[in-house]
């Protein structure tokens, strides 16, 4: 027979080791409940693409076969931002910058981007202007370390050429 003072003793040893591990569950458990609730992060949105058709001078296109050259075609997304657009989402010019898309092709093949992937939290911070893009090419750099091309540019509205193909025309630097 157990008297009175070993069961207050085995009571409060028991307390002591099975108090800490229900804190534990408890905070566990309205930790994972803070996580079922929490909203899931916000899909990306994909518009159509473009495609760029690059041109070039016969010069260029020799100097580019020559010396096994690729040819690099790169657009850089952004837009102007509207009243009230955080700072933390405008960068040093002034604009809301989305990223870019880069193909690096063959000379001759086409730079295609069938889809453009955005993030709408940052998309409804442009103004009236809507999605802008510009379009750069530049060698490839492998057999020299600087660009061998003077490219055009395209610089425009992303909606403007959204499933068009847009020409590019290259020449060498100097040329």
């Amino acid at each position: 027979m157990l008297g009175c003072g070993t069961i207050a003793s085995m009571q409060q040893r028991f307390a002591q080791a099975v108090l800490p591990l229900l804190l534990v569950a408890a905070a566990l458990n309205l930790a994972f409940a803070q996580q079922q609730s929490a909203k899931p992060a916000t899909p990306a949105a994909t518009v159509p693409g473009f495609t760029v058709n690059v041109t070039y001078s016969q010069k260029a296109m020799a100097t580019l076969v020559a010396r096994k050259e690729t040819v690099i075609a790169v657009g850089y997304l952004y837009g102007f931002p509207k009243q009230g657009t955080p700072k933390k989402y405008v960068d040093s010019v002034g604009q809301v910058d989305m990223g870019e898309v880069k193909a690096e092709i063959a000379p001759g093949a086409p730079a295609a981007f069938d889809r453009i992937k955005l993030d709408p939290a940052i998309v409804k911070w442009f103004d009236s202007q809507g999605l802008q893009l510009l379009i750069n090419v530049y060698s490839g750099r492998k057999s020299s370390p600087d660009n061998l091309l003077d490219c055009g540019l395209y610089e425009g509205s992303l909606e403007g050429i959204q499933g068009q193909t847009i020409p590019i025309s290259c020449k060498l630097i100097g040329e």
